[in-house]
């Protein structure tokens, strides 16, 4: 499983032609990085060299340099996936014959997500975000759509440990909350497309406010990647615009589950009556 071209799929959409080029080029020609200086890539490839540099920070890096190394760095690596299990295959709703390769192919594209998000994976960040999170006056966590069904998940684990943490899927609520966030708090962004209206509004009154943010979204060079203060990336292999998003959800809520028990690993000499109490609760016996 290469990394560096889940990165460069899942930014595709969003880049501008000059670097749709880049990235054609780099996914049929890659070898051609490590033959080649970067004034012939942009001649090959028909852009120029302003190009490679901006298509490699669009897609996580901090230039050419860096994106060679990654791509160094995957060849030589001792990681490996094994070659087991249902293949994707990238058809549409529609296109099915039988239910076998519907499950084939919703469970390939589910393992697929937690995978090469669990390879995106930065340490770094993920402490930074969770010391924020534990010493936070007030989580407000959002999410539409589908990322809400992620966001909601994380309400309810937070909730659970006795966090003030805050969640409604109702925009007109959501704009009323952060309207009231100060830089004491956390606001967590969960978000498949960085251009939805509705939660860019909501990121962004959080961001004038002071507030620390956090997104969970796709790899991209957009307004929630680069103004965010940390990001942590989810990649899925989605199929097609009308079959929904599916396998998107899986790495979202991979992320959900490893933030929520860093936090209460890290916090648990604060949290774990909560948990003994909640579970006490859940196991007394109902009543006839």
């Amino acid at each position: 499983m290469n990394i560096v071209s889940e990165r460069i799929k899942s930014c595709y959409n969003a880049l501008p032609s000059s670097e749709k080029k880049v990235a054609d080029y780099i996914l049929e020609r890659k070898d051609d990085l490590f033959q080649y200086p970067i004034k012939d890539l942009a001649r090959l490839s028909g852009t120029t060299q302003a190009a490679w540099t901006r298509f490699a920070q669009a897609i996580g890096y901090d230039g050419l340099k860096d994106l060679k190394n990654a791509y160094y760095t995957e060849a030589n690596s001792s990681l490996t996936v094994a070659d087991k299990g249902p293949k994707i295959s990238f058809k549409d709703v529609n296109e099915y014959t039988s239910l076998q390769s519907i499950a084939d192919n919703i469970c390939a594209t589910s393992v697929q997500a937690v995978q090469t998000t669990y390879r995106l994976f930065d340490a770094g960040t993920f402490n930074d975000a969770v010391d924020k999170i534990i010493n936070a006056k007030q989580i407000q966590i959002f999410g539409v759509g589908t990322a809400g069904l992620a966001a909601y998940d994380l309400y309810c684990k937070l909730l659970r440990i006795h966090y003030n943490v805050v969640f409604n899927q109702d925009q007109h609520l959501s704009l009323m909350t952060v309207s009231q966030i100060g830089p004491a708090d956390v606001a967590i962004f969960f978000s498949d497309n960085a251009r939805n209206k509705q939660i860019m509004q909501l990121f962004t009154a959080a961001k004038d406010a002071g507030a620390t943010t956090v997104a969970i979204t796709k790899l991209g060079n957009n307004a929630l990647t680069t103004r965010c203060d940390y990001v942590l990336f989810a990649t899925s292999p989605e199929i097609d615009k009308k079959s929904g998003i599916t396998s998107s959800r899986f790495a979202q809520l991979f992320l959900v589950d490893t933030l929520y028990t860093a936090i209460a690993n890290r916090d648990y000499d604060n949290i774990e009556k909560y948990l003994a109490l909640s579970y006490e609760i859940f196991s007394e016996p109902q009543w006839e």
